[in-house]
């Protein structure tokens, strides 16, 4: 991957500095992570795409480092020609060395974008709950959570898409035991909260014919 696609795939200009890489990384990270993607598998090639473009501008950034500060040791030990000094006087007193004065340049340490939000860090951390609590099958705590997100976070897709997958995986686990008219209230909870989730409005549909062929059966 040649260094310009890097900079295409995290959409930031050429002239960019580290930290600006960085923050568009971190972006690009979250929007594409596996995590809250798991019903989108083309969004995996995306995550990992992003992550080669960061190492490959990061380690660029890193040899250009070294190269500087290498030509500037390399100059600073070149030898330089000294001019002749001129005779002392007679009775001249030895003129003092001059001083020379060091300036220290100090390095601020750059702030963790998702550390310094701490809505951000609360999000991601109630996701990763839900998506325990789902492998664990408490689907009535990760509603119970999920609609607690819903409400401080009513327009984050994340949370749009697993309130959706929760409301989903309940009216699943509802058909199995055949309270079927509980189910098919969850199931257009789901198709209501993410209706443009394709893939997600597919199963829900197909779910909810299921009920309906199940309801007349009985």
């Amino acid at each position: 991957m040649h260094l310009s696609e890097c900079y295409r795939l995290l959409g930031v200009p050429r002239n960019a500095t580290l930290d600006d890489i960085k923050v568009a990384y971190r972006r690009l990270a979250r929007k594409y992570h596996p995590d809250v993607n798991q019903n989108d598998p083309t969004t995996i090639d995306k995550f990992r795409l992003v992550q080669e473009a960061y190492k490959m501008l990061k380690d660029s950034d890193k040899e250009d480092l070294s190269k500087e500060l290498f030509s500037k040791k390399e100059a600073a030990n070149a030898p330089r020609s000294q001019p002749t000094p001129p005779p002392p006087k007679a009775h001249s007193k030895p003129q003092p060395h001059p001083k020379i004065k060091i300036e220290v340049k100090q390095v601020n340490n750059q702030v963790d974008p998702i550390n310094s939000d701490p809505e951000l860090r609360l999000k991601l951390d109630m996701l990763r709950r839900v998506q325990d609590l789902l492998k664990q099958k408490k689907y009535v705590v990760a509603i119970a959570v999920v609609e607690g997100m819903s409400e401080r976070f009513p327009t984050s897709p994340e949370v749009i898409h697993w309130k959706a997958v929760t409301y989903h995986r309940w009216s699943s686990e509802l058909i199995l035991v055949g309270k079927l008219r509980e189910a098919e209230i969850y199931l257009n909870k789901a198709l209501n909260t993410d209706p443009k989730n394709r893939e997600l409005s597919f199963e829900v549909k197909r779910d909810l014919e299921r009920v309906q062929l199940l309801k007349t059966k009985n």
